[in-house]
């Protein structure tokens, strides 16, 4: 058999031998074993039954296996690693994923200071702020807490190669304008960015020797960004009506969503690179070159 080129693509992403846990269609393809993780069993069962079959995944795929986690739940955690750990040795990649919107003040600056205030001041405390720094940002901790014996323990593992995670963040987190007024999420990605590159810092000692990279995305549909998913658990969006909101905040470069290849590029990418170590890679269409922030 005719051995790969060292700088094709299939030499550089491959991740045979791989275990890795969430992203799941992107990494599973390229031939790791993904651990899905998540509340709904039902859906993480049907997900891995269509996307993770070997017609789905193809001859150089690994595998899907759904496991029930609830990262707001440090007990759910321990269990999810317990489980994980009594099949595997290590773990090659963890995907911090999930994420909330909890919504935004219903009046706008138009509307005055007297109304603004009011609405700013009637979003819910607890199940808006508190529960999306939980979700967001706190619950992203406490999992690669959980996570990192078994991410330090890749670099023995047979592709030699140090654990990796893969922080979700979002342009958001970088804005000065708040996209419509959604202030709870954005505060959210920002403080997420920058415990992606406090963890970056200290988990690169040498006596654990983790990277930690995190994804500045902009908007790739999904069921927060559409609604609603359909029976094989993706979601779609209209270009046209997308568009003309994202042009409505001043977006002027691809006024559309991001497409799964996109995103699939860049995560194994990060992946698979280990020159890239504390980066916060922005991937929005060029969102972020038209409006107000900082990078």
């Amino acid at each position: 058999m005719t051995s790969l080129h060292p700088l094709s693509a299939a030499a550089l992403f491959s991740l045979k031998g791989y275990v890795a846990v969430v992203i799941a269609q992107t990494l599973a393809a390229n031939g790791s074993k993904v651990y899905i993780t998540g509340r709904r069993v039902d859906v993480l069962e049907t997900s891995a039954r269509i996307h993770g079959s070997p017609e789905k995944l193809g001859e150089s795929g690994g595998s899907m296996i759904p496991l029930a986690m609830d990262i707001t739940s440090k007990d759910s955690i321990k269990a999810a690693v317990a489980s994980i750990s009594e099949n595997e040795q290590f773990v090659n990649i963890l995907v911090n994923n999930a994420g909330i919107w909890g919504g935004r003040p219903a009046a706008t600056p138009q509307d005055g200071p007297e109304a603004l205030g009011e609405a700013m001041f009637a979003e819910d405390r607890e199940g808006n702020w508190q529960k999306s720094f939980d979700v967001n940002v706190t619950s992203q901790y406490f999992v690669t807490a959980a996570f990192l014996p078994l991410l330090a323990k890749a670099a023995s593992g047979p592709t030699r190669k140090v654990g990796s995670v893969i922080n979700n963040c979002s342009m958001a987190g970088y804005l000065r304008m708040s996209q419509n007024r959604q202030f709870s999420y954005n505060m959210t990605k920002a403080a997420l960015i920058h415990l992606t590159r406090q963890l970056a810092f200290e988990l690169s000692h040498k006596e654990v020797n983790v990277r930690v990279n995190g994804l500045a995305l902009g908007y790739f549909p999904s069921e927060m960004t559409t609604g609603e998913s359909n029976a094989e658990n993706e979601s779609t969006a209209s270009n046209e009506d997308f568009g003309k909101f994202l042009q409505s905040m001043g977006g002027r470069i691809l006024n559309r969503m991001g497409t799964p290849q996109e995103l699939a590029s860049v995560v194994l990418m990060l992946a698979t690179n280990e020159f890239m170590w504390g980066t916060v890679t922005i991937v929005d269409g060029g969102f972020t070159l038209a409006v107000p922030g900082n990078m």
